[in-house]
């Protein structure tokens, strides 16, 4: 569902509802899209938040972003924040600023007046390598090591020849390189190599929302890394 501004008589504003200020692109947000925010100052200070609400030239709406600096200790990022939200295969890329803090982790920050967006490749692959272990339903599991990773699907590797069909179904457990766990992932195997005692596949993810929620807030990260 897409956020909207709609006045106290329930009407949508006009096209500019305000007239001394220049007019600024409409974002796409919807509720709970995960926005990445950096700090310009120390671009290594990354951290995502959700998107909770937002009205058009106003304010947006979000969970506070914290970068986890250790088990114990996070900090909160500066004033000034670099903003990037993925919606519908582009990524919009911004400036903004705290406006105050709300009830709870609740933030108000600047509506951008000035908008980068990027097409992006609908599934974009980050390079990793990750002990994965994965379940084909006929027996033990067995370990494979994960080359590559995106929203839609990933590549394994395994040392020994494992026998699977193209279009069988599997589930994937592993730790993403941000040290979170995805838990029992379900998939399907898209393609299979065999070669030299070994077998590549490739999978591609099916299910578990809240498990592919996981993988989309790592590769959005990664994009700024």
């Amino acid at each position: 569902m897409a956020l909207t501004n709609v006045s106290k008589a329930g009407q949508p504003p006009a096209r500019n509802a305000y007239p001394d200020e220049p007019e600024r692109i409409k974002l796409p947000f919807r509720i709970e899209d995960t926005m990445v925010v950096r700090s310009p100052a120390a671009p290594t200070r990354i951290a995502t938040c959700k998107v909770v609400g937002a009205v058009h030239g106003r304010y947006i709406l979000i969970t506070e972003p914290a970068v986890k600096i250790n088990e114990r200790v996070s900090a909160v990022l500066d004033e000034t924040l670099l903003c990037s939200c993925l919606c519908d295969d582009y990524l919009y890329i911004f400036y903004s600023r705290y406006r105050n803090r709300l009830m709870g982790d609740l933030v108000c920050i600047e509506y951008p007046r000035e908008v980068e967006i990027r097409r992006i490749r609908e599934h974009t692959r980050i390079k990793v390598d990750i002990e994965t272990r994965v379940s084909l339903g006929n027996g033990e599991p067995v370990w494979a090591s994960m080359n590559d990773i995106s929203r839609g699907g990933c590549r394994l590797t395994f040392n020994q020849r494992v026998r699977m069909a193209k279009g069988s179904g599997i589930v994937l457990t592993f730790d993403l390189p941000n040290e979170i766990h995805v838990e029992r992932l379900e998939a399907v195997v898209a393609k299979i190599k065999q070669a030299n005692g070994a077998t590549e596949t490739g999978i591609s993810f099916i299910s578990k929302a809240r498990e592919i929620s996981k993988i989309l807030d790592f590769c959005e990260i990664c994009r700024f890394v």
